[in-house]
């Protein structure tokens, strides 16, 4: 049983439909033998084989377990896995990413040698096709995602939020658990109730994960319309979570939608556009592809700002 195997991490992560990454996630994972751990595997309702697929490696690996999740989400399911978790140290991570070695043992180091109460790496942002690719450089460049460190910046410092974070157990006892309104940006939530709780954040770049980009762009938008919808949520409850790279996409929104007026007042007015699109082609020539390539790294990165922009406003209503 894993209760009696009384882990050191407590690693959960919450799956929907994927059958197609599970099992390199779960040899990534497992692979970092040089800490006792329990993988609890939260199932939000998968339509394809993933079940089949977690109950196969199960066998093979006792530290399994599979946990359904009823309602979907992956708030309540965080919550419902931690219920039944063991460890000292909780691990909250993606089923879309390839941790490095020793990433369990260096999280043990750091959260007991460094003043802090979470740590976690960069993202490398990868994709698995041609199109999924420029996606990942466009994710990975600061005029695509503002100035997120744990996606632009490969150093040691203390952040406002990371990816794939371990945290000390205790965090969770003193401010709670995951947010169940928040379907997402759940995690930036908690790591802004963390900030405001006087908790720290570490970023070490020996435990930068890989992570697999959408590699369609009907995927990409909706990603981030789901990001900027949730955001003004999350910042009406952590006000001191607002940042200037959540209002740009916003303001870019409803300038594009007043520039037939602007325009028709004063040709002045095409000027930021035309700023715009010299900024997003320089960044998109920098990518080392071919011409197709950077013609998905400008589609990319128009599909970021706006898919976010739009949903933010929405958001801002809801």
């Amino acid at each position: 049983m894993l209760r009696e195997m009384n882990p050191e991490i407590s690693v959960i992560v919450p799956v929907l439909n994927e059958a197609d990454f599970i099992e390199s996630m779960v040899n990534s994972l497992l692979s970092n033998g040089d800490v006792s751990k329990e993988l609890l595997l939260v199932d939000g309702g998968s339509t394809d084989q993933t079940k089949q697929v977690i109950e196969q490696l199960a066998l093979r690996y006792p530290e399994i377990k599979y946990i359904a999740n009823p309602e979907k989400f992956v708030s309540p399911g965080f919550n419902r896995a931690f219920s039944v978790s063991t460890g000292k140290y909780i691990a909250f991570l993606g089923a879309h990413a390839l941790y490095p070695d020793h990433f369990f043992s260096l999280a043990i180091h750091f959260l007991t040698t460094e003043n802090c109460d979470a740590v976690g790496g960069p993202l490398k942002q990868v994709g698995k096709s041609e199109k999924g690719r420029t996606i990942a450089y466009c994710m990975s460049q600061p005029i695509g995602v503002g100035n997120t460190e744990f996606r632009t910046v490969n150093k040691k410092m203390y952040v406002d939020s990371v990816a794939f974070a371990v945290y000390k157990r205790e965090v969770f006892e003193k401010i709670g658990l995951m947010d169940t309104e928040l379907i997402r940006n759940q995690d930036d939530e908690f790591h802004y109730r963390m900030n405001a709780n006087g908790l720290k954040i570490l970023m070490v770049p020996e435990m930068q994960c890989t992570y697999y980009v959408r590699d369609r762009f009907g995927a990409l938008f909706k990603q981030y319309y789901q990001y900027g919808l949730y955001k003004p949520i999350v910042l009406k409850k952590v006000s001191s979570g607002i940042r200037l790279r959540h209002i740009v996409p916003v303001v870019f929104v409803v300038y594009l939608i007043s520039l037939p007026v602007l325009w028709w007042t004063s040709s002045v007015f095409i000027a930021p556009l035309l700023l715009y699109a010299g900024g997003i082609s320089f960044y998109a020539m920098k990518y080392k592809g071919t011409w197709m390539e950077k013609g998905y790294a400008l589609i990319s990165f128009t599909i970021l700002h706006i898919s976010y922009g739009i949903g933010f406003m929405r958001g801002v209503f809801k």
